[in-house]
């Protein structure tokens, strides 16, 4: 028999994030480059088709952007569209591999998990992708590392990592972003 799931951090709409029990107090990153836009963008012929394969639409689906402040962002994009899960590619990625290894044994980490989606439909439908991503992101997580998760939320309303004028920015924007807080509080 398999082990019961454990339950995901309770989940906080847009806005401040509610402190969970455990933790003292939320460490603060150096902010993330973002764009804030209401532009909505149509996707071209075959873009749904080419971001649903394993290839997508980028070249890596999984990035480690380097210390900002006391903060690591391990991005993981090209999800396809309208889709929730991670491709087989980004599972089997090598830095998505090593990362969740480390998560899972340096226990001075802690994390914030945000799902992101491009601009096309509705922005009803965009939270829901965009919780859906973060939550199977935060699924990926070991029994360690998800107790030192502090939140599990949507982006935004109207924040994207990228502009949505192109399909590679489109691409990039249906991502999920794991905020690693070092140290808690120092690199």
């Amino acid at each position: 028999m398999g082990r019961a799931p454990q339950p995901l951090p309770q989940y906080t709409p847009p806005g401040p994030v509610e402190q969970m029990p455990n933790m003292a107090t939320q460490p603060r990153c150096s902010p993330l480059a973002k764009v804030h836009s209401a532009a909505v963008f149509r996707y071209v012929a075959n873009e749904v088709a080419t971001s649903r394969t394993e290839v997508g639409h980028l070249g890596v689906d999984v990035s480690l952007v380097p210390p900002a402040g006391i903060c690591q962002y391990l991005i993981i994009w090209d999800f396809g569209v309208d889709w929730r899960h991670l491709k087989n590619i980004a599972k089997r990625d090598p830095l998505l591999a090593a990362q969740l290894i480390r998560f899972e044994t340096d226990k001075s980490l802690q994390f914030q998990i945000v799902g992101y989606s491009d601009s096309a439909g509705g922005e009803r439908n965009n939270i829901f992708l965009r919780t859906g991503r973060a939550r199977n992101v935060f699924r990926l997580f070991g029994p360690s590392a998800r107790s030192r998760v502090f939140s599990v939320k949507p982006a935004s309303h109207y924040e994207y990592l990228k502009d949505n004028t192109t399909v590679m920015n489109r691409a990039a924007n249906r991502a999920v972003v794991v905020e690693i807080f070092v140290g808690g509080g120092t690199i």
